[in-house]
């Protein structure tokens, strides 16, 4: 979503059409020991931007199919026109340079490739279907209290080399800033392991729903529409949930992020983090 958006901007900006290359996704071929394969899913939000063709893709690149190292052969022989990455950029200003016939690419996580077309986005990530009468009661729930959406992210943090997993300080310093802003808050947790946050998330005295994993679907977009609906936010350092604090339409939420989203991150406040976001 994050690329989505820096492209979209771009696109936004010279009226050009979006070409999204998903060559990459489609390459199913094995990587790295951590590597996850992940499927394309923006095809959950009625978005603008179509699916590039081969021959879209190859004006800039090679595209990313067929042998694997036949591929990396042709990248090194045959050069690419037009690209430019995030890593080569050094300000906002050569983002705002790139010319409206090109190839982006990289993580694109930082808020002021976006800031100012924030309305134009959101008409983007608008959801193309409803969620399933077997979520209803749920979000029913939601939707009647101060809900407050907490998110545990585990799985593929354990152990990684970048991410790490944050400890259970910043979720109690996040809970006395939620209880002195919110009145009566309820807490709806969403994680890739519930039982691990029935066990060790047990806020004195507060009425805790833990949201299970069967209401995720297919490609993870029923959870995102349920913490989209919660009235405020605590999330970890993951971009997932960082979005579903972003969808969220509640003009006065109290959003609770980290500061710190790396390993070893250099400054005090990732630029990742929305202005009137809380970081701790």
């Amino acid at each position: 979503m994050f690329q989505y958006s820096a492209g979209f901007a771009l696109a936004n900006k010279y009226d050009a059409s979006l070409r999204l290359d998903i060559y990459y996704l489609l390459d199913k071929s094995k990587r790295h020991y951590r590597f996850a394969h992940r499927d394309y899913a923006l095809d959950i939000f009625r978005i603008s931007g179509e699916i590039a063709t081969e021959n879209d893709v190859r004006r800039h690149v090679v595209p990313r199919k067929g042998n694997k190292y036949l591929y990396h052969l042709k990248r090194k022989i045959i050069p690419e026109r037009n690209v430019y990455d995030e890593e080569c950029l050094s300000c906002q200003d050569d983002y705002c340079a790139i010319p409206s016939v090109a190839y982006i690419q990289g993580y694109w996580q930082d808020i002021k490739y976006f800031k100012d077309i924030e309305s134009e986005l959101r008409r983007e990530f608008v959801f193309r279907e409803e969620l399933p009468v077997s979520h209803s009661s749920v979000l029913n729930e939601i939707r009647s209290n101060n809900s407050v959406c907490v998110v545990f992210r585990r799985g593929d943090y354990v152990g990684h080399p970048i991410l790490d997993i944050l400890k259970m300080d910043y979720y109690e310093k996040a809970l006395e800033i939620i209880l002195e802003k919110v009145e009566d808050p309820v807490y709806y947790v969403f994680s890739d392991d519930i039982p691990w946050c029935q066990e060790n998330f047990r806020p004195e005295g507060k009425k805790v729903v833990f949201v299970d994993q069967k209401y995720t679907g297919p490609k993870a977009q029923y959870y995102l529409m349920l913490m989209k609906e919660c009235k405020h936010h605590i999330i970890p350092n993951s971009t997932y949930p960082w979005w579903g604090a972003w969808l969220c339409e509640n003009r006065s939420k109290v959003v609770v992020a980290p500061k710190k989203w790396y390993k070893g991150q250099a400054y005090d406040r990732n630029e990742i983090l929305m202005d009137d976001w809380i970081a701790i």
